[in-house]
C-alpha cells in the first residue's frame, strides 16, 4: 500500500478543554456565533492548501460547535436532538458550508456521530464520548468500503477489525469515529473505536480528488485493530434505521446549499468589485443566481421543518415523509449548484477560476461534494413514490404533488359547530348511497356479533351509531358539537352521548368495540398519537378497533385517512385482522394485544 503511515505518528490533538457552550447561551447566540465565524472564513484568501482545516475546528470548539449536539445534561444545547432545535442545526450546517464546504463536510460528520450515538448508544457511552467532546475532541462516521467490507471478528470478551474503509472524513485527526463494519452472520455493527488505540493505517494514495481536498478523506486500514465490547454502538442493523439513515441527508444537502448561497454573494460582490452592474447581461445572470439561491435557502427551511416533525418517528408516516423530503432536497441542491456553478464560470470568465480567486476554490469543491452515491436510485424513489400518491389520491391535489407537512394543530370544535349549525346533515349521511354503503361495509367487518360495550368516537348525527347500537349491549358515542349530539340523541334514545374533544377528554371505563370512523383525519398528528395511546389504555385484551376512513385527500383536514391507518397499523398494542379497500374509503379492522 503506498503513502501509507502510522495513525499515532501523524495524529495531531486539537487541543485540551478548547471549551463548551457556555453558560446562558442559547440558540439563537450559537447561530450568530456561527455566521459570523463562518463570514470570516469565508472570505479567507483562495492560496490553494490542501491541509486539513485543524485551526478552524479548534475554533469551532471555542464557540461551542463541537459541543452543541450534546445533551443539556452534558454541557450542549441537544442541537439537533431536543424538540425546537432542527432549524438552528440546519442554518449552522448551511452557514458553516458557505464558509468552507470541506469543513462543513467534517463538522456534519461530527454531528452525525453525536445524534447517533445518542439515539443508540447507553448512558455511560453518552457521558464517555460528551467528555471527551467536551475536551476537543470531534467525531465522524465511516461507512464506506471497498468491496470486500470491513469484517468485525470475535476474540476474547472483545472483537478485531479486518478490512478496510474509503473517504474516511478527516482521517488523520478525527480521534473517535463511527466506524460500520459486519458482523458475520449477524450484521452491520455501529462502533466507536479510538484511533489511537487502534493502530490503524492510513493510506493517503487514495484521496487525490477534483475538489473537498482538506477534508483528508483518506482510505484507512482496521486489520487488526481491536475493538472492545463497550465500544458496540446499539445493535447489528441500527445503522440503516429508517429515517435516520436516508433521512440524513438533509444535512449534507444543507451543507451543500451554503455554498450555493455563498456563490450568489460572491458574484453580487464580485460584479461590484469589477463596476459591472451596468451590464444588462451581467445583472440578469446575477437574477438567475439569486433565485437558486433563494430556492436553496427554502430547502435548508423545509428540511428543518420534517426534521422536526419526522426526523425521530418510526411510524410509516413519518418515515416516508422524512426519507422524501431527503430525496427530493438532495436532488434540488444537486441541480441547483450545478446551474450556479455555470452561470458563476460564465459571468467570471477564466480569470475568475485562478487562484487566488475564492470562485475556484469553491467550485472545485462544490463540484466534488455534489457526486453523491446513487443519484438515479434516489430520483426513481422519488418518482416512484409520488405514482403511488398519486394512485392513492392521498396527498398533495391527487397528482403526485407534495403536501405541506403535517398541521401542526387539529381542527377546533367551532370548526363543526358552524357546519352543524349552518346545516343538519352536512355531509349527506342519512342521504347519500356511498355513506349507506361505507355503514353497511362497516357493520359488515365487525368481526363477533355481539360486544358487552361499546365506543364510537365522532358519531356526528348518530347514523352510524343506530347501526352499532344494534350490536352492542352498550354503546357510548361522543362528538366535539352539540348541535349534532342534539340530532343524534332524538335518532338513538337507548345510546349513552357525551360532548368531548378527544384525546383531550375521553371517557370513563373500558370497551371492547372502538369504532373511529371519518375522524381521525381531524387530528393533527400529536393528537392522533395521544388519541391512539388513551385508546389503548380503554381498550379491552382481544377486543377490536375499526377504523374507517375517506382516502381521498382534503385540503382542510391536516391528514389523510391513509396516513390515519398506516400510523395505526404501525402501534405495537394492535394486530392487524382484516378490512378492505373500496374506491374511496378504507376499512382496517385491529384486535387489541395482551396488556400482560
Amino acid at each position: 500500500m503506498a503513502d501509507v503511515v502510522e495513525v499515532g505518528d501523524e495524529r495531531e490533538s486539537l487541543g485540551d478543554d478548547l471549551g463548551e457552550v457556555r453558560g446562558g447561551d442559547d440558540l439563537g447566540s450559537l447561530l450568530r456565533r456561527a455566521t459570523g465565524l463562518a463570514d470570516e472564513l469565508a472570505r479567507r484568501p483562495n492560496l490553494g492548501l490542501q491541509t486539513a482545516p485543524k485551526r478552524e475546528i479548534e475554533r469551532f470548539a471555542e464557540i461551542g460547535l463541537l459541543t452543541a449536539p450534546l445533551p443539556v445534561s452534558e454541557g450542549g444545547l441537544g442541537l439537533g436532538v431536543e424538540a425546537g432545535t432542527q432549524e438552528t442545526l440546519m442554518r449552522v450546517l448551511a452557514a458553516v458550508g458557505g464558509a468552507d464546504l470541506a469543513l462543513g463536510r467534517i463538522y456534519e460528520g461530527h454531528v452525525n456521530g453525536l445524534l447517533l450515538v445518542q439515539r443508540y448508544g447507553s448512558a455511560g457511552q453518552v457521558a464517555r464520548l460528551a467528555e471527551e467532546v467536551r475536551g476537543g475532541m470531534i467525531s465522524g462516521v465511516w461507512n464506506t468500503g471497498k468491496p470486500e467490507v470491513l469484517r468485525l471478528v470475535p476474540e476474547q470478551g472483545g472483537y478485531r477489525f479486518e478490512g478496510e474503509k474509503t473517504f474516511c472524513t478527516g482521517a488523520a485527526f478525527v480521534q473517535r469515529p463511527m466506524v460500520t463494519a459486519e458482523i458475520p452472520g449477524r450484521g452491520w455493527q455501529m462502533t466507536v473505536p479510538t484511533m489511537e488505540s487502534l493502530g490503524a493505517s492510513i493510506d493517503r494514495s487514495f484521496w487525490h480528488p477534483l475538489g473537498m481536498e482538506s477534508s483528508e478523506s483518506f482510505g484507512v486500514d482496521f486489520t487488526g485493530g481491536r475493538v472492545e465490547a463497550d465500544e458496540l454502538i446499539g445493535a447489528p442493523g441500527d445503522f440503516y434505521r429508517d429515517p435516520m439513515f436516508r433521512g440524513g441527508a438533509v444535512r449534507f444537502a444543507a451543507v451543500q446549499a451554503g455554498a450555493v448561497m455563498r456563490l450568489h454573494v460572491m458574484f453580487a460582490e464580485w460584479l461590484d468589485e469589477m463596476r459591472r452592474g451596468d451590464d444588462p447581461y451581467q445583472v440578469a445572470r446575477l437574477g438567475e443566481i439569486a433565485i437558486s439561491a433563494q430556492e436553496a435557502a427554502m430547502w435548508v427551511e423545509k428540511g428543518a421543518a420534517v426534521c422536526e416533525e419526522s426526523f425521530y418517528r418510526t411510524d410509516k408516516a413519518h418515515v416516508e415523509r422524512m426519507i422524501e423530503c431527503a430525496n427530493m432536497m438532495r436532488v434540488a441542491i444537486e441541480r441547483l449548484g450545478t446551474g450556479v456553478m455555470q452561470r458563476v464560470t460564465t459571468g467570471v470568465g477564466a480569470h475568475g477560476l485562478l487562484q487566488p480567486a475564492r470562485f475556484e476554490r469553491v467550485i472545485r469543491d462544490l463540484t466534488m461534494y455534489l457526486r453523491q452515491p446513487a443519484p438515479d436510485a434516489t430520483l426513481a424513489a422519488i418518482g416512484r413514490y409520488s405514482l403511488e400518491k398519486s394512485h392513492r389520491r392521498s396527498e398533495g391535489s391527487g397528482d403526485g404533488f407534495w403536501r405541506d407537512g403535517f398541521r401542526e394543530e387539529s381542527l377546533p370544535p367551532k370548526y363543526f359547530e358552524r357546519i352543524y349549525t349552518q346545516k343538519r346533515d352536512p355531509w349527506e349521511f342519512e342521504t347519500s348511497e356511498y355513506e349507506r354503503e361505507k355503514y353497511g361495509a362497516t357493520v359488515g367487518a365487525l368481526p363477533e356479533e355481539r360486544y358487552e360495550r361499546g365506543l364510537e368516537v365522532g358519531c356526528s348525527i348518530g347514523v352510524l351509531t343506530k347501526l352499532l347500537a344494534e350490536r352492542c349491549d352498550e354503546l357510548v358515542a361522543v362528538d366535539v358539537s352539540e348541535t349534532a349530539l342534539r340530532v343524534a340523541k332524538g335518532r338513538c334514545p337507548g345510546v349513552s352521548f357525551a360532548c368531548l374533544r378527544v384525546p383531550e377528554e375521553m371517557p370513563s371505563g373500558m370497551f371492547e368495540l372502538i369504532v373511529v370512523s371519518e375522524v381521525a383525519y381531524y387530528w393533527s398528528l400529536a393528537d392522533l398519537a395521544r388519541a391512539a395511546d388513551e385508546l389503548a389504555a380503554r381498550h379491552m385484551d382481544g377486543g377490536h378497533l375499526v377504523l374507517v376512513h375517506l382516502t381521498e385527500w382534503v385540503p382542510d383536514y391536516p391528514l389523510t385517512g391513509d396516513q390515519v391507518h398506516e400510523y395505526w397499523l404501525g402501534r405495537a398494542e394492535w394486530k392487524w385482522v382484516g378490512g378492505e379497500r373500496r374506491e374511496r374509503f378504507r376499512i382496517d379492522v385491529l384486535e387489541r394485544q395482551s396488556k400482560a
